[in-house]
């Protein structure tokens, strides 16, 4: 059981449950792919409200709406981080 504070990532989901993408998908429903899954998983897209419930249904509860947008937000950190490191670098 997770505590109140734990948060998972989708993509930790789906390794904890030996999911991929398509498995997945598949949970969610017939409208969904496994390219979506692979975007939401890896924090590249933030799924859209109705789909985030879905996800927290079919994961019961374990990824929640938070989860996934703490998953896009440490996505987006880490494709910046280059940058600024870079920016550090170059100042003299």
């Amino acid at each position: 059981m997770m505590g109140i504070f734990e948060r998972m990532r989708l993509a930790d989901y789906m390794d904890k449950h030996d999911l991929d993408d398509l498995a997945m998908a598949g949970r969610l429903g017939s409208d969904v792919s496994a390219w979506a899954v692979r975007k939401w998983r890896y924090g590249q897209r933030v799924p859209r409200r109705d789909m985030m419930r879905r996800i927290e249904v079919a994961t019961e509860g374990a990824v929640t709406t938070s989860d996934l947008f703490d998953a896009a937000d440490d996505a987006e950190q880490r494709r910046r981080a280059p940058t600024r490191l870079a920016a550090a670098e170059a100042t003299p």
